[in-house]
């Protein structure tokens, strides 16, 4: 687990005690992805366009001369001693941020949409998605394939890739959030027990949550109300390589199977991982678990099958 430290916003004692009994509908982070210009530039529009507590999660060294403190001081910045995984940043931020629902974003990407009322009713609902996932757009102005739909080739997961669909305000399943990108639920991020920081590379470490969600009863919806533009990117290309903890995605997603209504579980050769299979399969997600990853890519509806 990599060391940080929360520097806190410029707020009176009388303001940071009251906030612990009121807690905050939204909080908003910025992966510090880029250079200090960028960052800079990226706080200056979240601090003028968006009402929400902002933290920046970047590295120490980043805030060694005090000037960002400084300079936005309305800002919390969750600073790590060393580089880290994205979900290991993702997941001191919800530890931090005290907030209902928290917003991830990068400084390599722009807001351009942000429907509050819509989204916060979609994430209000009695069947609320475990996140909502934005639409992203190119630096050509064109819509990504950032919808994921299930697939198995072999003894091997690779997910298929769509178009959402931007004419209506149709929502749209999404297997994970590519880039970990998106609008959470804060308590039932945590109670999914967040991302995997044993799992290395950030595809595998996304689909890992993504495919948690599903296999326990929830939800990842893409939406037009949430869009991000790449104002240097043409395309997104995943690493799909195998990484460090790649037997741990493997061993939650694929070791049960559900049949006749009962969960049975048997491991997913090559890619096992014993000792999470003998305490956590068969002693908790076995219990757990509401279908299988096999169902899912079953039942999975693609984008261009809708009517």
């Amino acid at each position: 687990m990599s060391e940080y430290k929360i520097i806190h916003r410029h707020q009176d004692l009388g303001l940071r005690i009251s906030s612990l009994y009121r807690q905050q509908q939204l909080a908003i982070g910025i992966l510090d992805l880029s250079t200090y210009d960028e960052l800079a530039s990226t706080l200056e529009w979240y601090t003028a366009n968006m009402s929400a507590s902002i933290y920046v999660m970047t590295l120490q060294s980043r805030m060694e001369d005090g000037e960002l403190q400084e300079r936005f001081p309305d800002v919390n910045f969750i600073a790590f001693k060393n580089a880290a995984t994205t979900g290991e940043y993702i997941n001191a931020l919800a530890d931090e941020c005290y907030a209902t629902y928290f917003l991830v974003v990068r400084t390599d990407s722009v807001l351009i949409a942000f429907e509050g009322e819509k989204l916060m009713a979609k994430m209000a609902a009695h069947n609320h998605p475990a996140i909502i996932t934005p639409v992203m757009i190119s630096s050509a102005g064109e819509v990504l394939p950032t919808l994921r739909a299930p697939f198995i080739r072999g003894k091997n997961v690779e997910p298929a890739s769509f178009v959402p669909t931007i004419e209506d305000d149709r929502d749209e399943d999404n297997l994970y959030p590519v880039m970990e990108l998106g609008l959470y639920d804060r308590a039932l991020f945590q109670r999914l027990r967040a991302f995997d920081t044993l799992i290395s590379g950030e595809f595998y470490q996304a689909m890992d949550f993504g495919v948690r969600c599903y296999l326990l009863g929830y939800r990842i919806l893409t939406t037009r109300a949430l869009a991000l533009q790449f104002p240097e990117r043409v395309s997104i290309i995943e690493d799909r390589s195998l990484c460090e903890g790649v037997n741990r995605f493997y061993t939650k997603a694929l070791s049960i199977r559900h049949i006749a209504g009962k969960n049975v579980a048997e491991k997913w050769k090559p890619y096992v991982d014993k000792e999470l299979f003998n305490e956590e399969i068969k002693k908790k997600q076995l219990l757990l678990q509401k279908t299988d990853f096999f169902t899912l890519v079953q039942k999975w509806k693609a984008p261009e099958q809708d009517d």
